[in-house]
């Protein structure tokens, strides 16, 4: 059933991707502004092994390609706009990316699994027919 001449897998899919951008944004900033990973309680003994000393450049990378890319995404999908639904799949080959890293690197948070079943939800999502058919057309 169509909300706003819209199919709801097209909202649900801005939905995913709104909460991941909301999440990553808090995230993000929370490790721009302690570098160290205090305020989200991490430590900083699994970037031992890799050339960084501390969280900022994670944390504007969390930012930028999970906070920030994934609301513009969100604006693609409610203006129907045909990039959207290749944006989306980008955003969720990248979160799978992420989520390597993490687990290479040794990270074991909850939040691995909320990024991966987040990923899996925007990769089903997105297959969705009406989805595809919806974002890929663009504008009526």
């Amino acid at each position: 059933m169509p909300i706003r001449d819209r199919p709801r897998s097209i909202w649900l899919l801005g939905l995913l991707l709104g909460q991941l951008s909301v999440r990553a944004c808090i995230g993000g900033i929370a490790l721009l502004a302690a570098p160290s990973g205090s305020l989200v309680g991490l430590s900083t003994a699994p970037l031992q092994n890799t050339p960084l000393g501390d969280f900022f450049l994670p944390g504007l990378a969390l930012l930028l390609a999970f906070g920030v890319v994934p609301a513009i995404v969100c604006y693609g999908i409610y203006a129907n706009r045909g990039w959207a639904w290749s944006g989306a799949l980008l955003v969720a080959l990248a979160l799978f990316i992420w989520i390597g890293l993490e687990v290479g690197i040794g990270f074991t948070r909850p939040t691995v699994f909320l990024n991966l079943g987040t990923a899996l939800a925007i990769v089903g999502v997105a297959a969705y027919p009406a989805v595809r058919h919806d974002l890929r057309t663009g504008p009526a």
